[in-house]
C-alpha cells in the first residue's frame, strides 16, 4: 500500500476464518472462487490495473485461473513467490515432518468445524484419520461419502427398484452445470490431478506470469524437477532462480555493519516487475490502436450490423487439455529494429 497500490487479499473458502455457506470444498486447482473475486473487483474498479501475486501452494489457483480464462482474466500481469508448478510431485514428495503435521493438523480442524454438515458429502472419519496431506486430499475429493446402513424392511421394501442416482455431493442442477467434473469426486488420484495441475492449460496463459523460485527451498520439489522447457519456450512465463531465499522467504541481506531495511525482496522486486509489465503493456496496446485502427472500425461495424453480444463462457466440462505445437502466432518474438514486441495471445 505504502508503494501506492490498493490490496485485496483471496482466502480459499473455509480458511482464515471465513464461514462455509455451502457443503463444497476447493480443489487444489479449481479458481472458480478466485474467478468471481477477480470479476467482482474489476466490476467495481474498472478502469484500474488488476494484477495477482500468489505465495507457495496458493500458486495452484492462480495458474489454474490465469490457464482457464487466458486474454479473459482482467489481469495484466502475475507473479508467484515459492510456487507449486507440479502439484501431484509436491503432493507425492517428502515434506519436513513439522510442516507436514503443521499443515495436516491445521486442515483437520478446518474440517472439523463442519463436520456433521460435510458428513453426506464427503468422507469425513477418512480424512479426519489420515496421515499424510496426500491421504487426506485424496479422502476429500477422489472417494464418496459411506453410505449409510438401511434396514431389513427399508431393504425388502425397495426390493425390486432401480437405484436412483444420488445427487454428486448434493449440489442443485444449476451448480452441477457450472461445474462440469468438479460437481463429481474425481475417480482416483491421477484423474485429481488431470483437473488440477496449476500448469494443465500454460499455453492459454495470456499475461506475464514471474515465478522466483529459491534452491535451498525446503518445502518443494528439487530445482531439478523445475518445468524449465515451459520457461525457455513460452515468452509469458519468466522464472527467477536463486541460491537462497528458503520459502516465501526471501529477506534482505546486507553486508556486515550496513543498514537494511526489514523487508523482502521479492515483494520489492514484484511490484517494480508489475510497474514495467503494466507500461510496457500499455505502451503495446497503445502502437496497436494506432496502427489497427482501420481494423478497429471495421469490427465495430459487423458489432453494429450483427447486434449481437457473445453469450457468457460456459465453464468447460474436461479440464485437461491435449498438447499441441504452438504456432508462431501463439507465440510471437518478432525483432524489428532491435525492438522486442510482446504481443498478447487472445485465445479466448
Amino acid at each position: 500500500m505504502h508503494q501506492g497500490f490498493y490490496v485485496a487479499v483471496f482466502h480459499p473458502r473455509g480458511t482464515a476464518g471465513c464461514p462455509l455457506t455451502t457443503a463444497r470444498l476447493t480443489e487444489f486447482g479449481d479458481p472458480a472462487d478466485l474467478e468471481q473475486a477477480v470479476f467482482y473487483v474489476h466490476s467495481r474498479h474498472p478502469s484500474s490495473t488488476l494484477v495477482a501475486v500468489s505465495e507457495g501452494s496458493g500458486s495452484g489457483l492462480l495458474l489454474s485461473y490465469l490457464g482457464e480464462s487466458g486474454s479473459s482474466s482482467y489481469l495484466t500481469a502475475a507473479a508467484a513467490i515459492s510456487p507449486v508448478l507440479l502439484g501431484q510431485l509436491w503432493y507425492e514428495g517428502a515434506m519436513p515432518p513439522v510442516y507436514r503435521w503443521g499443515a495436516l493438523f491445521h486442515r483437520k480442524l478446518q474440517l472439523s468445524r463442519y463436520a456433521s454438515s460435510f458428513r453426506s458429502v464427503l468422507d469425513v472419519d477418512r480424512a479426519l484419520s489420515s496421515s499424510s496431506l496426500r491421504d487426506f486430499e485424496e479422502s476429500l475429493f477422489c472417494s464418496r461419502p459411506p453410505k449409510p446402513k438401511s434396514s431389513p424392511s427399508s431393504g425388502r421394501a425397495k426390493a425390486g427398484l432401480g437405484t436412483a442416482p444420488c445427487s454428486p455431493r448434493g449440489l442443485g442442477p444449476s451448480a452441477v452445470w457450472a461445474l462440469g467434473e468438479r460437481a463429481y469426486p474425481a475417480t482416483d488420484w491421477d484423474n485429481y490431478w488431470e483437473r488440477n495441475e496449476p500448469l494443465r492449460d500454460a499455453d492459454e496463459v495470456a499475461v506475464p506470469v514471474l515465478c522466483i523460485c529459491s534452491r535451498d527451498d525446503p518445502l518443494l520439489p528439487p530445482a531439478s524437477t523445475l518445468p524449465l522447457p515451459l520457461f525457455q519456450s513460452n515468452p509469458y512465463f519468466l522464472l527467477v532462480m536463486t541460491d537462497r531465499g528458503g520459502h516465501c522467504g526471501f529477506t534482505l541481506e546486507g553486508e556486515e555493519g550496513m543498514e537494511v531495511e526489514e523487508g523482502n525482496w521479492s515483494h520489492i522486486a514484484i511490484l517494480e516487475y508489475f510497474r514495467v509489465a503494466a507500461d510496457f503493456l500499455k505502451g503495446e496496446e497503445s502502437d496497436g490502436t494506432r496502427c489497427g485502427g482501420l481494423v478497429e472500425q471495421s469490427q465495430v461495424g459487423q458489432r453494429s450490423r450483427t447486434g449481437t453480444v457473445a453469450p457468457p463462457r460456459r465453464r468447460r466440462l474436461s479440464m485437461m487439455r491435449k498438447p499441441r505445437p504452438q504456432t508462431c502466432e501463439q507465440i510471437s518474438t518478432e525483432a524489428e529494429d532491435d525492438h522486442f514486441t510482446w504481443k498478447r495471445s487472445y485465445t479466448r
